[in-house]
Formats: C-alpha cells, structure tokens, sequence
C-alpha cells in the first residue's frame, strides 16, 4: 500500500507539472538547427564568365535550393529537427542579407532577400566575412553552441600575397572552432582552389567535393543532401533520445485497490448505480497527451516511471538462439556514389601575351638622403644631375673617403637609387638544398603542395639574383630503401632556375616506406657535398616518423657539417603528428649554426604567408646588412605625437607591425642630435575613439614599453576625431614645435570631405603641422589630399613633403622607409 500512495503522489505531481508547462511542450520537442550562409560576390568570381551575374546567378540560385531542402526532419521519439537561417555577401565589404530567421514562418522572406542580391565585385575578404558570420550565430539563434553551423560559398581567391584584414582565413577558421561552429567550403565551381577551402572547413569531412555552380542540378543537390546528412547525424549524436523517450504507461483498475493484482481474479458483482453528482467546474484548456479512458487509463509522458514499476517484475532466463536463417536475395542496385577526391592540380598553362604598357603611376616618397659612400681606390665619374633641390645641384666626387661613411645633404634621391648603392639587406649568395618526404603517409595530394611549397620558397629568396656561379639548388625526394631521385641546378638538363622549378613540378610520388637517415646519406654525398658557399642551409620536409628500426643509417647524418639545417614536421593525411625527438634530431641543435624547426597541422599550411615570412627570415639570418644611418636634428623644442590606426580594417597583426615602426621613430626622434633643444614623443591609437598610450616623455625605454602595451581596438575608423584629440593633448606648449604623424587611408564612417577640411582648419590654427602615413591601395585619395592642404587650396610640393605612401604594412619595417619618415618630420618646414 506504501508503494501504491507513492505512485499516485508521483503521478499527480507529474499531472501538475505537466499542465503548468504545457506550453513549454512544443519547443522541448524541437531540435533547433542555426546554419547560416556566407556568400562571395567579389571580383574573381563576377569575372570567371560573362555576363558578370551568371556565376551571382547560380550562387543565389543553389543558395535558395538549399533553403528549400532545410525542412522538419521528425526524430525518434518525437523529436524534430528544426532551421533557423540567415545569409550575407561580401567583397571587400560585408552586406548582410538577413540575420537567423525561423524558416518554418520565414523561408520565402528569406529567399526574397537572397533574390535581391547585387555582386559587389572589389576584393576578397573572406577571413571578415567569416568572423561576421560568426558574430550573427553567436548573437541570435538558439541557445545550442553545438548546432551552430556555416556555409562558405567562395572561389579561394586569392591565394597568396593579398592583404587580409581581418588576420587571415586561418584565424576566422580557428575563431569558429573555438566556438564549436562547424564551417563547411563549397567551391563555386569544380576547379576553384581546393588548399583555401580546405583552411576554411572544419576538417576534411567539411570539405569533400562540394559545389555551388555545376552545371547539374544533380550535382547542387549531392552537394546540399551530404551537407544536410551530415548535420543532421551530428545533431542527433549531440541529443541523445533517453532523456526525451517517451513510455507509454497504461494503468488499469483503480489506483487505491492496489498493484498487488499480478493475476487476474473473477469479476465481482455490479454494483448500484450512484446518484448523480455536482457539475465541476470548468477546466483550463491543455493539449496534453494524457487523458482517461473507461477503463481509467492514463497516458504519461515519462522515463521514471518505467524504472519505478517494472522493477517489481523479473526479467526471464533468455531462449536459446535460433537456427540461423538462410541467406537473403541481393538487393537492387545501391545510387551512384559520390563524386571522386580532386585530381592533382596541372601544369602551368602558356604564358600569356604580354599586355599594354600602362599609366605612369604617382611620383614616389622622395626624401633629403644621403651622399652615397665609395670604395677605397674605386672612385666613379661625374653622376647624372639630379632635379634642381633648395641647396643647388651636387658637383663632382670629392676626394677619396673612407668605407661606409655618411655626408648627408639636402637632396631628393629615389629609392632606386639608394638600392643602387647597396642599400639593402642581401640574403645571398646562398646554398640551399631540399630534402622532400615523398612516402606512402605523405599522401599525393599533400606531396603535390610539398612541391609547390619548394617552388615558392625559391621565388621568395629571388636566387636567380645570386647568379649562376654564386649559388646552387638542389632538391632530392625520397622514401624507403634506395628510393631517392635528385634534381639540381647544373644538371644536363637543367640550365636555368625556370628548369629547375618544372623539374620539381614533375617529380613522382614515390609511396613507399620512410627511410629519412639513408635519405640525409644520399642528400650529403650527391649534392650537398658539390655546394659552394660556407653559408649552406638544408631544409627537410617530412612527417617526422622515419622507420628507424629497418633504416640504421643515423637520423643526425649532417651534424657537424658546417651547415644549417632546417626541419619542418607536418602532420600526415591520417592526421598522425611529427615526431618530435626524430624532428630535434635531424637539425643539429648543438651544432654552431644552431638548427630550427616548425610543426605544423596540415599541409596547406605550408603556402601560408605567415609560416613562409618566418621560414625565409630563418633562411636568411646570416644576411649581410649596412650599418649605414643618416642622422637627424631638431633646432627647436619639439613635441611629436604618433597617432596609429587601430581600425578593424588595419587587421591585428598588421597593428603590431604599425607598433614596431612606431618604436623605430620614437627611438629614431629621441636618439636625434637636439643642439640643446628637448625633444618628446608622444604615441597614441585611434579607432572610433582615440587613446594616448604613452605621454610626451623623453626616455626611450618608457615610450618603447608604453608602446608593446597597446591593445587593439579593432573597431570603426574616425579620423577627425583623431584630429580633435592631437589638439587637445598638444594644447598648451606655445614655445614649442608641434608635430603629429597619423596613419590613415583617407576612409573614415559617417565623415565627408567638408568635415575634414573644418578638422585641418582646426589643427593649422593650433600651429600644429600634419604628417599623414597612407598604407596599401584601398584609399580615399580625396580626403588624402584634404588631410595635407593645412585647410588652404591644395598645394603639391607641400604635400609631397607630407604624404608618405607605401604599399603594404611590412613595407614600413623593410629597409629605410623609417629614416625617410623620420628626416622629413624633423626637417623645419619649409611651406
């Protein structure tokens, strides 16, 4: 009788529960999906085919098959996959066509606002687009992090070289996994650059063969069914059934007589028919599934009630297993199965004619540099004049002087020109040698990148500027036993680097074992030993796990060989990592020439601008630099304030390097011959507001400590309130020189050209004068040329003195730029 009261205390505390939630009942059953599309309307793709909205077309066209196929998908035990949806387009800016909307009341407003699309047809900025997806996901949709899902419909443009703003498609991919957002890449048509999509996806299953633009609509459907299935199986895998299952418990007789009528007894007598009873009153209105029947049935949802009242009954000794049964009749003919990996990418097609010569571009940044410097005993003839400067044309060589001495004059000298006279930092002359794991766990596709990864490398060191009898190239490839094959310059039939690159292009998989000592054996006896220069450097690409057991030749074979050796592990098709201890081995760590190494995930990563920037960095730290420097003076008390831009367009690693050259000038001014006059640096960062991050000071150590501390602000961009705030920190020092050097483009939200002129008008009255320092391309030369006009009609030799311009941000830390920077804003203006 205890158990019985126990039950029905339990069944009508689930009753009331069940009433005061009911209308929580429909959104337990669903299963909410958030997936969210992220379209490319850029340039490359509008100009694959004509007209330019064909490619636009079928973009738009698969995106709204692919919302159609996103319907309720019922679940066991009553669950229901449900979709919310949103999409946006980009180029090189970010339109946002609707955000995560319930395509259950919803879908034709969306697809009405796909329709609507109008490629925009300018850059590729697909790391920003990725991380604006992110950011919709995140604010809207349902409350499960893990049903978060993107599609990137792109071509991979571009592939290397191109400013990416927003830190680069590895960086957003990376930003999605850690919030447990699935990315999947859907190439635009079949040929389009599989290594970028594959950074883009999650992993390989995110990738496969997918595409948006085949010509069969079999295709799209493949594409989006597989995308479907595959979500889908994750979701249910994500929300186990047992805590929604439903037991149906159907509970006969009357609860008060008890359970203890395990056998069925004779029926009784009829009782007399009881007198009618009161009308109740009127109940709410639920739409529970549990009601009475005659027989005083109830219908509960449940899972805990199962455990409660079955256990009172034991489970039976199992049969014997039958005889088994005879065997089936074949079934039909399964579908066709999906379409096949990607075949290795073809060789470079013809060269192309060579087209029109174009517009001569804007003048260069010229600069007051310095007399070039001879050589003992060389004495050249009389120079080519240069243009008329403020102190008269320069006249013939002086006597000789010694090596590497500077005499600074006041004349414009190009760029040109100073590399002419050894300017630059040389990497060269310069050996290299590469040693390629071509075994069976590298896999063709990855060994196909290991190739072109080999052919970069030599573009990115320009070896063809060493010449032919100051440095050799060799790369031999390699995989189990006496399965090596060497190519190299010099060979019969390889006479210039161009052959030398198409050789590697058709170097063969071998796939067998990995045999990496025999493999640094050969390298050693066939082509390292016939290297000319002491500065010989041996790069090994590998998987990093050689079969040490049957290879007894030594995995540290060119150890204290003079060389420097340089090993990059990346992980394997089957996703194994390097070894580690077999990696440290192979570069020689306590060799005087200490050795490096880098690991990394995947193969794509070996064509990453970043890992390259590093690699060659590593390749050339013996380079030989001048210890030329052109000084520079004040003749005034002078203040100089830095303004960085600290937008979401300059991109945070583009920042740090805006930091380090703003340390390079800060340690330029304040190392500057003064005269007695005091000179203070001040730096500062604008985005939609601005901040000073290091007050006017003269100490070097503190400005360049204020300045590693600067975060990113990673927001919008406004100038003019930039301006406003160089006014007020500079507002007070009447007797002293005002000088401010802003990082701009010139493009500024919400601000026009009469603004920026009212801001210059400003500054020239606070006697401050205005240096403006404009990074890449993507510029606003109207509001350019208003930031240097002081707020008068434009004057060219004024802003010429002005305006520096380069072309990318590691341009600001390569060479000379900042002593040309430094020197103009230091010299007394002249306008």
């Amino acid at each position: 009788m205890a158990l019985n009261g126990y039950i029905l205390t339990a069944l009508c505390a689930l009753w009331g529960g069940i009433i005061a939630q009911d209308v929580q009942l429909i959104s337990f059953r669903e299963c909410p999906v958030d997936l969210f599309f992220v379209l490319d309307t850029s340039e490359s793709v509008a100009l694959r085919a004509k007209p330019p909205e064909f490619y636009i077309n079928q973009i738009k066209t698969f995106t709204k098959l692919f919302i159609d196929q996103l319907i309720n998908l019922p679940q066991p035990c009553d669950r229901n996959v449900t979709w919310n949806s949103g999409a946006l387009h980009y180029s090189d800016d970010i339109e946002l066509v609707m955000g995560l909307v319930d395509l259950n009341t919803r879908r034709l407003d969306l697809k009405a606002a796909i329709d609507k699309i109008k490629y925009i047809g300018k850059g590729t900025y697909t790391d920003c687009a990725i991380k604006e997806g992110i950011s919709e996901l995140l604010r809207t949709g349902s409350h499960y992090h893990e049903n978060k899902y993107i599609v990137v419909v792109t071509d991979g443009h571009p592939v290397t070289g191109y400013k990416e703003p927003c830190g680069g498609i590895q960086e957003a991919a990376n930003e999605a996994r850690q919030h447990a957002i699935k990315v999947f890449a859907v190439a635009i048509s079949p040929d389009q650059e599989d290594t970028r999509l594959s950074v883009i996806a999650t992993d390989a299953n995110y990738r496969q063969n997918f595409t948006a633009a085949d010509n069969s609509r079999s295709t799209q459907m493949s594409t989006i069914s597989t995308i479907i299935d595959l979500i889908v199986s994750v979701v249910t895998q994500t929300h186990p059934n047992n805590d929604v299952c439903v037991v149906f418990l159907w509970i006969y007789g009357n609860i008060s007589s008890g359970f203890d009528c395990c056998f069925q007894g004779d029926p009784g007598k009829d009782g007399e028919p009881g007198r009618p009873g009161n009308y109740g009153s009127s109940g709410p209105k639920v739409g529970l599934r549990a009601f009475f029947n005659p027989n005083r049935g109830i219908l509960i949802y449940s899972n805990i009630f199962r455990n409660i009242i079955f256990s009172h009954f034991q489970q039976g000794e199992p049969g014997r297993a039958g005889a088994p049964g005879y065997r089936g009749d074949e079934g039909a003919t399964g579908p066709e199965g999906a379409k096949g990996p990607r075949g290795i990418k073809g060789g470079p097609g013809d060269r192309g004619l060579m087209g029109e010569r174009g517009e001569d571009g804007p003048p260069g940044n010229g600069t007051e540099g310095c007399h070039g410097f001879q050589v003992e005993d060389l004495s050249g003839g009389k120079g080519t004049p240069g243009p008329k400067g403020d102190d008269g044309e320069p006249g013939d060589p002086g006597s000789d002087v010694s090596p590497f001495r500077c005499i600074c004059v006041y004349h414009y000298v190009s760029l040109s020109f100073l590399s002419f006279l050894f300017f630059k930092c040389k990497c060269g002359p310069l050996d290299i040698a590469f040693i390629v794991d071509s075994s069976e766990s590298i896999g063709a596709s990855n060994f196909a990148i290991a190739k072109d990864f080999i052919v970069t490398v030599m573009d990115r060191l320009k070896l063809r500027q060493f010449g032919a009898n100051e440095s050799r190239i060799g790369v031999v490839q390699y995989s189990g036993a006496n399965a090596q094959e060497v190519v190299q310059l010099g060979d019969p039939n390889i006479k210039t680097l161009t052959d030398l690159k198409q050789a590697v292009k058709d170097l063969r998989w071998l796939a067998e074992a990995t045999y990496t000592g025999e493999a640094l054996q050969y390298s050693l006896n066939n082509m390292i030993n016939k290297l000319l220069t002491e500065r010989s450097v041996v790069i090994v690409l590998t998987d990093g796990r050689s079969d040490t057991k049957r290879d007894t030749v030594p995995l540290n074979v060119l150890c204290g060989k003079g060389l420097k050796v340089g090993g990059v592990g990346v992980t394997d098709y089957a996703e194994r990592k390097p070894n580690p201890e077999q990696l440290e081995e192979v570069v020689c760590k306590d060799d005087p020439r200490e050795g490096f190494s880098f690991v990394l995930n995947n193969f794509g990563l070996l064509l990453d601008d970043s890992f390259l920037q590093n690699l060659t960095e590593r390749i050339c730290e013996d380079k030989k630099c001048p210890t030329y420097t052109c000084p520079i003076s004040f003749n005034d008390n002078t203040d100089v304030l830095i303004m960085m831009d600290s937008s979401a367009s300059v991109g945070s690693k583009n920042f740090e390097v805006t930091k380090e050259f703003a340390q390079m000038l800060a340690k330029r001014f304040l190392s500057a011959e003064r005269g007695g006059f005091q000179v203070r640096v001040g730096i500062g960062q604008y985005s939609n507001n601005a901040n000073l991050e290091a007050e006017f000071s003269s100490n070097t150590t503190q400005v360049g400590a204020q300045i590693t501390e600067a975060k990113f602000q990673n927001a919008g961009t406004q100038v003019t309130n930039a301006l406003n705030f160089a006014i007020e920190r500079f507002r007070g020092g009447r007797t002293r020189k005002k000088k401010l050097l802003v990082f701009s483009d010139g493009r500024s939200q919400g601000v026009n050209n009469i603004q920026i002129e009212k801001s210059m008008e400003q500054v020239s009255n606070a006697g401050i004068e205005l240096y403006v320092l404009a990074v890449g391309n993507q510029v606003n030369e109207v509001h350019l040329r208003t930031l240097v006009s002081r707020g008068r009609p434009y004057d060219n030799i004024y802003a010429n003195r002005h305006l520096f311009k380069v072309p990318d941000y590691r341009s600001l830390v390569t060479g000379v730029f900042y002593q040309t920077v430094s020197r103009k804003i230091s010299l007394e203006s002249r306008g």
